[in-house]
């Protein structure tokens, strides 16, 4: 009886170790790094695709708010009154009384009151404030800024030296104020300003100004809602918050806002897109995606140079793929099980032909008999 012993050609079982393992290591990890960077990448156009939609709905909505008091300042009864207050000559001195009693004395003169507050355009304006919650505050003041017409009592009644007044005035042009908070009224609005011009003609008579409500424009921008911890933010460009789904406190700062200026800046010089991501961490460590695009309207109004930020925490846009990552690991494991015995068999393959050992008693050789 034999028995073939055989052996294991380690040079070859080394070889298919050395040369196979790593390289399926090595593909492994390209293969799962293609796929995160695309992933994230398809994330992040997705996010900047978000924000650009919000910012078009952002425009949209103040557009819309501009053409409004824009048609308010061309109806006839507010010209009328506009072109002939413009025709008093302007007297300084009685400015300034006028200007004194509105914003120290608690009951106006009637006089002041019956020009003001309870003239027809003054009635008009308040019934659009009063059908329309929109609008918190309508006022008309004349070419020289004095108060002519006004929904309810302002702050004071010389306008002409308010910026907002002198920048319809110098440029001819609306003007737009940055989201401020109300405190009396518990709201955001923003401020629209608009000239008043000559019927059928073009030579400026008057400002209209009117405080608007922009809770439902901030309403689109709190109704973005991705998975768990997606939001959306409208900040300036310098990264102050304007508005967010969450309070926002006074000069508050978005979290990304470094990254957020380099960003506009590389947009300007033109070596990236206006929507575009990138990847930062919030002030809880956590790392975001933030998709961005910029709003429209810094182009017509500086003050309104605002850019919309959706963000959402990668560790919840990348789960749906961790389940994908164990099992690729289990494929990994298996394959490298299978190189494993494919090496063993290799090796014993070409290795030395197996040698034949007898197994036995040793037994006297047989005598010869020869027969005569």
């Amino acid at each position: 009886m034999s028995l073939k012993l055989f052996r294991i050609n380690f040079r070859v079982f080394t070889v298919f170790l050395i040369a196979a393992l790593p390289v399926l290591a090595v593909g492994v990890m390209l293969v799962l790094g293609s796929g995160q960077s695309r992933l994230r990448s398809s994330y992040g156009r997705h996010l900047a695709e978000v924000a650009d939609r919000t910012a078009a709905a952002v425009d949209s909505y103040v557009f819309r708010r501009i053409i409004d008091v824009s048609i308010l300042a061309r109806v006839p009864d507010v010209q009328r009154l506009a072109a002939a207050e413009s025709q008093r000559v302007l007297d300084v001195e009685a400015v300034r009384t006028l200007d004194r009693q509105w914003t120290t004395e608690s009951v106006l003169p009637v006089a002041l009151a019956t020009a003001v507050m309870t003239n027809p355009t003054a009635n008009f304006l308040a019934s659009i404030v009063e059908r329309d919650p929109v609008y918190r505050e309508i006022m008309l003041t004349d070419r020289f800024g004095r108060l002519i017409a006004a929904s309810n009592r302002t702050s004071d009644f010389y306008q002409g030296d308010e910026a907002w007044w002198r920048e319809v005035v110098d440029g001819g042009r609306a003007s737009m104020s940055d989201v401020l908070f109300d405190d009396s009224a518990k709201t955001y609005a923003l401020d629209i300003a608009v000239p008043v011009t000559e019927l059928g003609g073009g030579n400026l008579i008057g400002v209209l100004k009117a405080s608007a409500d922009v809770r439902e424009m901030l309403a689109v921008v709190a109704g973005v809602q991705l998975g768990a911890t997606g939001h959306a933010v409208l900040v300036r460009e310098n990264g102050s918050i304007v508005f967010g789904q969450m309070p926002v406190v006074q000069n508050a700062r978005f979290f990304a806002a470094d990254l957020l200026r380099e960003r506009l800046q590389a947009t300007r010089q033109g070596t990236l897109l206006p929507m575009s991501s990138f990847s930062a961490r919030d002030t809880e460590g956590n790392v975001q995606l933030i998709g961005i695009a910029p709003s429209q309207l810094g182009r017509s109004y500086p003050a309104l140079s605002w850019v919309v930020a959706v963000y959402q925490s990668a560790e919840e846009l990348f789960a749906p793929v961790q389940n994908q990552f164990l099992y690729l690991l289990l494929v990994l494991a298996v394959t490298a099980a299978a190189v494993l015995s494919l090496a063993l068999w290799f090796s014993m393959r070409l290795a030395a032909p197996p040698v034949a050992v007898a197994i036995g008693m040793d037994r006297p050789a047989r005598a010869s008999v020869e027969i005569p």
